[in-house]
């Protein structure tokens, strides 16, 4: 009685797990995509006494991305797929704020921000907004912070939001200017819009 009992449940256990193996092989997707010239991605600062903008250049992206992800009931998975932008793409406005925030991100043993999509919730916030886990590397430290996005149909997907950070997490030092009268402030935050298409 006991060895039919072991062997029932082992049957069953054995089931259940290649029921759930089965599954997560049927939902593992992968598609290719690229980036719309619209897309856009900036980071955003101040100074105690002035704002400072630094756009990244969307043309330097012109491969196609992989993407590989598994689509749950609640989120979807995703698996690799990222964003490498070298530091140098990024354009503050002039050559001396370009060479601070060069400077800032440690380029010259770190030249690349990266930015990795591990998860998009499919459950809305009361606000309206799903939310996106993404890790972030900057000057070989990652962070993993959890952002409200949006995501609209238009031409394909356009996907939204805004990632604040403390650049005290990544330990970075800001330079200072005018005898150190002038301080970046160690918030800041990543503005994107990326359109993307299959190709």
């Amino acid at each position: 009685m006991v060895k039919t009992g072991l062997f029932i449940s082992l049957f069953f256990f054995g089931s259940v797990l290649s029921a759930f193996f089965d599954v997560e092989a049927l939902e593992t997707k992968e598609s290719t995509v690229v980036l719309s010239s619209d897309s856009f991605l900036r980071i955003k600062g101040k100074t105690n006494v002035s704002t400072f903008e630094c756009q990244f250049d969307m043309t330097t992206i012109s491969e196609a991305i992989r993407i590989s992800y598994i689509d749950y009931d609640k989120r979807i998975e995703f698996k690799d797929t990222k964003l490498t932008l070298p530091n140098l793409e990024f354009n503050c406005g002039g050559k001396a704020i370009n060479k601070d925030f060069n400077k800032l991100l440690n380029t010259e043993e770190h030249p690349e921000i990266i930015l990795k999509l591990k998860e998009i919730s499919k459950a809305k916030k009361e606000s309206g907004f799903i939310t996106a886990t993404i890790e972030i590397t900057i000057s070989n430290i990652m962070r993993a912070y959890t952002v409200p996005i949006t995501i609209a149909n238009s031409e394909g997907l356009q996907v939204s939001g805004v990632m604040p950070l403390d650049i005290n997490d990544f330990k970075l030092t800001a330079p200072t200017k005018m005898l150190g009268m002038v301080k970046v402030s160690p918030e800041i935050e990543i503005q994107f819009s990326l359109k993307i298409k299959e190709s």
